[in-house]
């Protein structure tokens, strides 16, 4: 029995029953239990399972599926600190459950919407007969913010109007499912419902299959394969247009593409030309066949969309009208998103179907009529004024005004914009929700392995495309959201995710995988130019923060253990105080001098800031944030084993908590494992990478960055120290190095001037050598894409292979001796300093500044180098 109920048939014995002390709310609707208390036949076998399950094994596959999540990134900013609960992307480990047959009956209700709506748009854009029979009021659609002029009218246009839709759906209190809001401008959030279907599917795997739920990968083959009979070509390029990664939804965006195999572009990687689309490579303009759009239509084209603030991809329009480029969903489909067609929804249907609506919207007003607006001002306890078109994406809650709250000189403030503007405005009433069980995070007191559910409220968005044979297909699916009230006006956001399962009555679930390859329509590569040039750039920046974070790992680690252990050679604070500012100061280092001295404490301090504080300059926290950010731009370009090592990195909590005392071993540790994890990201890059040119990019990056570092380090502890060989700094430089055993090979002595010089900065075998740096840029800048194109040496060429010489020739005798401090070595140094900044300027202003919008890389690398 649980809890007096009946217990379900499949229930083991000899565990600790989860859903025992389960107790729904009393007067709503429950998904799991029914008013008499008896667990629902859908869930009877999840619950026999689940229940069976001890609390270790139940716990550890939630902390699997949870782990998952974290690892993939998922966030709402996927730049902010992943502790940071206003970006989490929290996944619930208890799924809901639908039986086959009433999915049926949700997905014949999607179908038949998006159906209407698609009819609705192309009417909307062509003839406009519902408009002019009264069927939907003129001033909702063509003073609407979302109607574009520039796509109505004219011939008829290549492709549907809607190709992909959502719905936001809920069961309310009574058990019957109403329709929340309609998605038609470039439906989000379904990257973020596949993670979270890998994560369940990780994490509770014997759990998923035994359940018989249905697989996800079937609607994916489909939606795959009828985006390329959309092209017309075998091999068609479809481009996805994504927010810029600091918007809510970009992780799923950058998700999707992935799990699609789609090249993943933000507008200023596009341009049109000759009325056709193109992507910017390091090749040149790539013809782009299909546009499967992730952002708003007003945000396209600024030549043909008033109120665009200069955003989008200049002539897009025009490209689709003439049809030199098909785009997923049309621009403008957006007229009929979120409660638009709400009010008018039942009469629509009938009018273009001959049936009557499957699933209701729950109550909506438009406010553009006088009688609504009366009604919203006589009811304020009963209904929220929001956007008709409001959008409502996963992390970006749509604002809604609730007039109940708002005082009389509001209220009329209110009144007299829905006066003016009211055309634009919907009056929504609440809906109260059904609730799920979810698992609630342990009270104190309570044991950690036994989670406890509770009721929570929940709303969910179902997906649907467009089949080439001209059906829908419904994902057997959806992203389910939960409420933090017990009604809601839309998707609610910000309370956590969940995954629905939609159970199978068949007897063997299909299986399959999404890559389903056919040599016939291969065409076989072994070329990286079609590299996008954003991409191009973050990967060189990924190469440089990498390198540059493990340089700073190892100083402020040498700093540090001598610090801790006083005996090692280079443990004077003068030493030590001046490593401290030649990282401060990388790029622009001057001569070492002995004053002013560092005491300990300063040295500590110096030292404690470096490791842990935010805002430090050329601090190792701000240098691991760059490298994460980078990582996290060029995730297709580099392997998961890879990604899985930076953003582990980025994860630990340990880098942004700093100790009471820093000065202990436990802080040695932390940079133990940071260096271990940046030097098997290097391994991975080096073993894994095809050497193509985003391998190019992130080598010269590095190489670059190194060879700065070794600059600073050579121009800041040796040129001008005359103490050199009583201070310590020979041995501290060849650890810095990493270059201590190679020394000891060679050299049965203590270290001398002349040998580390000849080691750190001639040796061309030692890959840890200024001038083995310099072979390899120069080697990797002669193989980038324009440097064929001509037969004289471009300008990064040509200052590539004058340093790569200039060290070659230079004599080793020459540099360690001198009437001045090594004024050879000090001319030498001075000039790699200049040189390789201008390097790195060369190369961006070359390969990554875009046609229309030049990229000034100048101020930017020399901001982050000097």
């Amino acid at each position: 029995m649980i809890a007096g109920r009946l217990a379900p048939p499949a229930m083991a014995s000899g565990h600790d029953d989860l859903f025992a002390c389960y107790l729904p709310k009393p007067g709503v609707f429950d998904e799991f239990m029914d008013p008499q208390g008896k667990v629902r036949p859908a869930w009877q076998r999840f619950a026999g399972i689940m229940g069976g399950m001890d609390s270790e094994e139940r716990e550890a596959s939630r902390a699997s599926a949870v782990q998952l999540v974290r690892d993939e990134g998922a966030a709402f900013n996927v730049y902010a600190d992943p502790d940071d609960r206003a970006f989490a992307w929290r996944l619930h480990t208890l799924p809901m459950l639908l039986a086959e047959s009433e999915w049926r009956f949700i997905e014949a209700a999607v179908c038949q919407r998006a159906g209407v709506m698609s009819q609705v748009l192309a009417d909307l854009y062509g003839e406009r007969g519902l408009i002019r029979q009264g069927h939907v009021p003129p001033d909702l659609i063509l003073g609407g913010g979302r109607f574009v002029h520039a796509m109505a009218g004219g011939p008829e246009l290549p492709g549907p109007p809607l190709s992909s839709y959502a719905v936001d759906l809920a069961r309310d209190a009574t058990g019957r499912w109403v329709v929340l809001a309609d998605q038609a401008e470039a439906p989000s959030g379904l990257g973020y419902a596949l993670a979270n279907r890998v994560a369940m599917t990780h994490g509770f795997a014997d759990l998923f299959r035994r359940c018989e739920t249905q697989r996800l990968v079937g609607y994916f083959q489909h939606l795959r394969d009828d985006l390329v009979a959309a092209t017309g070509k075998e091999d068609g390029r479809i481009v996805m247009l994504a927010h810029e990664p600091d918007h809510p939804a970009y992780f799923g965006h950058a998700y999707l593409a992935r799990y699609l195999g789609y090249t993943l572009a933000q507008t200023a990687d596009l341009t049109v030309r000759d009325e056709r689309l193109f992507l910017k490579t390091l090749d040149g303009l790539q013809r782009v066949d299909l546009l499967l759009r992730q952002i708003d239509g007003f945000a396209c084209d600024p030549l043909e969309v008033p109120g665009s603030h200069g955003l989008g991809i200049a002539g897009l329009v025009r490209a689709v009208r003439s049809g030199g480029v098909q785009v997923v969903n049309r621009l403008g489909s957006g007229l009929v998103q979120n409660r638009v067609l709400a009010p008018f929804m039942n009469e629509l249907t009938r009018r273009l179907t001959g049936a009557d609506l499957l699933i209701q919207d729950a109550p909506a007003m438009w406010l553009g009529d006088p009688a609504a607006r009366d009604r919203l001002f006589a009811e304020p306890d009963r209904w929220r004024v929001e956007v008709a078109t409001a959008r409502n994406d996963p992390g970006d809650a749509a604002a809604s005004i609730d007039p109940a709250k708002l005082s009389d000189r509001q209220l009329d403030e209110l009144r007299t914009r829905l006066e003016r503007h009211g055309h634009r405005y919907m009056a929504l009433a609440p809906v109260p929700l059904a609730t799920i069980p979810a698992f609630a995070e342990a009270l104190a007191g309570d044991d950690p392995g036994q989670p406890r559910l509770q009721p929570r409220h929940f709303a969910m968005r179902v997906y649907a495309s467009l089949g080439a044979d001209g059906t829908w297909r419904v994902l057997p699916g959806a992203l389910l959201r939960f409420a933090g009230g017990s009604e809601t006006v839309g998707l609610p956001n910000g309370f956590g995710a969940g995954d629905l399962w939609v159970l199978t009555d068949k007897a063997d679930v299909a299986q399959g995988s999404i890559l389903q390859p056919s040599l016939n329509a291969t065409h076989l590569r072994r070329t990286g130019r079609d590299l996008l040039s954003r991409t191009a750039d973050n990967l060189f920046w990924l190469g440089r923060y990498a390198e540059r974070s493990e340089s700073l790992i190892r100083s402020l680690r040498a700093v540090l253990v001598r610090r801790i252990d006083d005996t090692r050679p280079g443990s004077d604070p003068a030493v030590l105080g001046r490593l401290l500012k030649v990282l401060e100061n990388r790029g622009a280092v001057a001569r070492f001098h002995p004053s002013p001295v560092m005491d300990e404490d300063q040295v500590d301090a110096g030292l404690a800031a470096s490791i842990f504080d935010p805002g430090h300059r050329h601090g190792l926290r701000e240098t691991l944030a760059e490298v994460h950010r980078t990582a996290t731009l060029v995730r297709d370009q580099i392997s998961h084993d890879a990604w899985r090592l930076l953003s582990a990195l980025h994860q630990d909590r340990a880098w942004r908590t700093r100790p009471g005392r820093v000065i202990e071993w436990q802080t040695t540790e932390l940079l133990d494992v940071g260096l271990r994890q940046l030097t098997a990201f290097a391994g991975t890059e080096a073993e894994n990478m095809t050497r193509n040119y985003a391998w190019r990019f992130i080598e010269m990056g590095r190489r670059i960055e190194r060879a700065i570092n070794l600059v600073d380090l050579l121009r800041g502890l040796v040129v001008g120290n005359h103490d050199i060989g009583t201070t310590g700094v020979l041995p501290l430089l060849l650890e810095l190095g990493d270059s201590s055993m190679t020394y000891r090979s060679r050299y049965l002595t203590r270290p001398l001037l002349l040998p580390v010089l000849d080691l750190l900065l001639l040796d061309e075998t030692n890959p840890r050598s200024i001038a083995w740096q310099l072979e390899r840029v120069a080697a990797h800048v002669e193989r980038l894409p324009k440097a064929d194109e001509t037969a004289h040496r471009g300008p990064d060429r040509r200052l590539a292979l004058k340093m790569a010489t200039d060290v070659r020739i230079a004599e080793i005798a020459l540099l360690a001796t001198g009437d001045e401090p090594l004024p050879a070595l000090d001319l030498l140094l001075e000039s790699l300093e200049h040189s390789l900044p201008d390097l790195s300027d060369l190369i961006g202003r070359t390969y990554f500044a875009h046609t229309e919008h030049v990229l000034t890389l100048t101020a930017r690398s020399r901001n982050q180098v000097s």
